[in-house]
């Protein structure tokens, strides 16, 4: 069994609800509310075969194959907690997952950290809504902040947005600025050449989207995104701004589309959080997006005290505000990603950037 932080945070939110019974909903400030779900089974699909994790009432879970209907192994809820205390402790250390706490899990059926039977959703759960008295199956999906602040939405190669680099004449830069400009390599780089092509005296200015599937993506939300995309990534490097609620305010302020915001028409605040949304429900930029969420329960966070709380999709609005107060924008690696560089094409010059949101 092995995975990254975020997988076996995953794993955790599994063992917790086991022990837990409930999932609390959250707030707009991601602080728990009355309102709670119950649990009433968690499927996982990792050894081949659909198993269901079923609370009988007896402070005790059952293992049913979900084919047969046959139970095929019991084990105490407390056992669900002392592994989800234990995961815990051992996600936060530095020596990984031990031997015996791995041997502990496969014991009870679960042969992989992630059940990746599933789309953009990490859990599937059977969930009771005492307040309506409907039980239904959901898939949740889970951003964890165990470790490390979960990443919103994913930056790769396709993701690199390119910028034209020229005068004020419209001139490409000199070979000798080019060279002084990709050999800056001290702290935050990408950074310090963008704002050494600007005291040069260049403009940066959004040439297109090297990925056309990401481009179109962005279009289906917005015909205007690409557009404003381009414009938030080159200002974080200009400006530093990364938390989206400043980025808002800015765009506000700045008006880069020029829209009529006279009456109070909150363009940018809508386009950008939208693209939040639909980065949090399955937009990726390497697949064609068809606007259909592959999570249909909502959002489950796993905050930095270990609590679970959930957004469910009834609560948008509360789901929507915790996006906008919580997402950031962040540097992912020049070298991986293949940006940051200033470079010729024929007689003209570009450069390449990148971005990704943490949430």
């Amino acid at each position: 069994m092995k995975g990254n932080k975020g997988e076996w945070s995953e794993l955790y939110t599994f063992f917790r609800l086991l022990a837990d019974g409930k999932l609390f909903s959250a707030d707009e400030n991601l602080n728990r509310t009355d309102s709670f779900v119950e649990i009433v089974s968690i499927l996982r699909g990792d050894s081949g075969t659909i198993l269901d994790f079923k609370p009988n009432g007896e402070a005790s879970i059952n293992i049913i194959d979900s084919k047969t209907d046959e139970i095929i192994l019991s084990f105490k809820q407390a056992v669900a907690e002392d592994i989800a205390n234990k995961l815990v402790e051992e996600i936060a250390g530095t020596s990984g997952i031990s031997k015996g706490l791995i041997e502990t899990i496969q014991g009870l059926s679960i042969e992989q950290v992630a059940d990746k039977t599933k789309g953009k959703g990490d859990i599937n759960i059977i969930i009771y809504d005492p307040l309506h008295g409907v039980s239904s199956k959901q898939e949740f999906s889970i951003k964890s902040f165990l470790g490390s602040d979960p990443t919103l939405f994913n930056a790769n190669k396709t993701t690199n947005i390119t910028y034209k680099v020229s005068d004020s004449s419209g001139n490409p830069i000199t070979e000798d600025h080019l060279k002084e400009v990709n050999e800056i390599n001290t702290g935050h780089k990408y950074i310090k050449r963008i704002a050494r092509l600007e005291e040069l005296g260049y403009e940066i200015d959004f040439d297109s989207y090297d990925d056309e599937t990401f481009r179109l993506n962005l279009q289906v939300i917005d015909s205007d995104l690409p557009e404003i995309i381009a414009h938030v990534v080159k200002d974080k490097y200009v400006s530093q701004i990364t938390k989206i609620e400043e980025v808002i305010e800015k765009l506000r302020v700045t008006n880069p589309m020029s829209y009529n915001l006279s009456q109070g028409h909150k363009f940018y605040e809508y386009r950008l959080v939208n693209f939040l949304v639909e980065a949090a429900l399955g937009m990726t930029s390497k697949t064609v997006w068809s606007g259909k969420y592959d999570v249909v329960g909502g959002i489950i966070i796993v905050k930095p005290s270990a609590e679970l709380l959930c957004y469910h999709l009834i609560d948008f609005n509360k789901f929507k505000q915790y996006l906008k107060t919580a997402s950031r924008l962040d540097n992912p690696s020049g070298s991986k990603m293949g940006y940051g560089n200033v470079y010729f094409k024929g007689e003209e010059s570009f450069i390449k950037l990148n971005f990704q949101i943490k949430a």
